[in-house]
């Protein structure tokens, strides 16, 4: 029973080192913000247009 409480500790401890979303915005995703767009998970709609990517490239930036 010991050992299960052991490998939980371990596994928490691992799971804490694990890089996620803990990162600051992207320099692309400021550059977008302070252009006058916004990120968008999809391609531009209506009238605005694509004006970069967001997110280190993974969202389009969309500008009026």
């Amino acid at each position: 029973m010991k050992a299960l409480f052991l490998l939980f500790a371990i596994f928490l401890i691992s799971y804490q080192a694990v890089p996620g979303n803990a990162q600051g915005p992207h320099d692309d995703t400021i550059a977008c913000g302070r252009g006058g767009g916004s990120c968008q998970p999809v391609p531009c709609r209506g009238l605005s247009v694509e004006a970069g990517t967001c997110q280190g490239g993974t969202m389009k930036c969309c500008r009026w």
